[in-house]
């Protein structure tokens, strides 16, 4: 039995692994809480496990409390997960390897899992990423940008006149555009998101001549499948899963 944690920017997210199926699924939000507050949750997990499998984007202090946890809990120090050159079918372009995201990586493998062919990847978190890869597994690379919330808090927090006239109204909205200050703010950071992904998946297809399979996973993947004029598939806990596949092939 494997524990497998995902730390992203703002939330982490686990699962129990065993016998090829994951279980007992949890998450909290750890952004802006005192560590023993979100590591509260895991504790609800009894072991004994074999291994702890960790994707952390969050930090070394998150890293070094997430460390400290499963000594004291469980006697093990948890093997924190960083992409390679390749694993599981998938050739990282990286010059660097290890500088690509883990997440990303693990999302990329768990994708791969999946479809075993042309694909887009996209985790609409914090932060919004996109990556490819062609049909033999490479990586064809990928984009990062701010997120829905980072989008709207930026014009929010640094304008004056859009914060104020935001404040006043509910959305509303008239198709794609907004009808108000509020909705144009939400609809301008929502649509921005998902053209760049149909730009991605355009590209992907003249390179590779084919439509790539395309899947979207993260706190946002519902707020923009929507408005994606492709069709994906939302799913949830890719990193989870491209950690379990590490943990059956190591």
């Amino acid at each position: 039995m494997k524990l497998l944690v995902d730390v992203g920017n703002t939330r982490a997210k686990w699962a129990v692994l065993e016998q090829g199926r994951l279980s007992r699924a949890g998450a909290a939000i750890h952004r802006g809480l005192r560590d023993a507050e979100w590591l509260g949750g895991l504790d609800a997990l009894a072991g004994p496990y074999e291994r702890i499998l960790v994707s952390n984007v969050a930090g070394p202090a998150v890293a070094h409390a997430l460390g400290e946890w499963a000594l004291a809990r469980h006697g093990l120090r948890p093997e924190f997960i960083h992409a390679t050159r390749s694993a599981a079918g998938v050739e990282n372009s990286y010059d660097q390897p290890e500088t690509l995201g883990a997440d990303r990586w693990l999302g990329m493998i768990a994708a791969w899992r999946r479809v075993q062919g042309a694909l887009v990847c996209i985790a609409a978190g914090t932060a919004m990423t996109v990556d490819a890869l062609d049909r033999q597994g490479r990586h064809m690379g990928g984009l990062i940008m701010p997120g829905y919330d980072l989008m709207t808090d930026s014009l929010l927090r640094r304008t004056s006149d859009i914060a104020r006239s935001a404040s006043l109204e509910a959305p509303l909205a008239n198709g794609i555009l907004g009808r108000n200050t509020a909705a144009a703010v939400e609809l301008g950071a929502s649509h921005a998101l998902s053209a760049l992904a149909e730009r991605v998946v355009d590209w992907v297809r003249g390179e590779g001549g084919a439509m790539p399979w395309v899947l979207i996973g993260g706190g946002d993947a519902a707020r923009i499948e929507p408005l994606l004029n492709v069709q994906a598939d939302v799913v949830p806990d890719l990193v989870l899963e491209g950690l379990a596949v590490i943990a059956e092939v190591d």
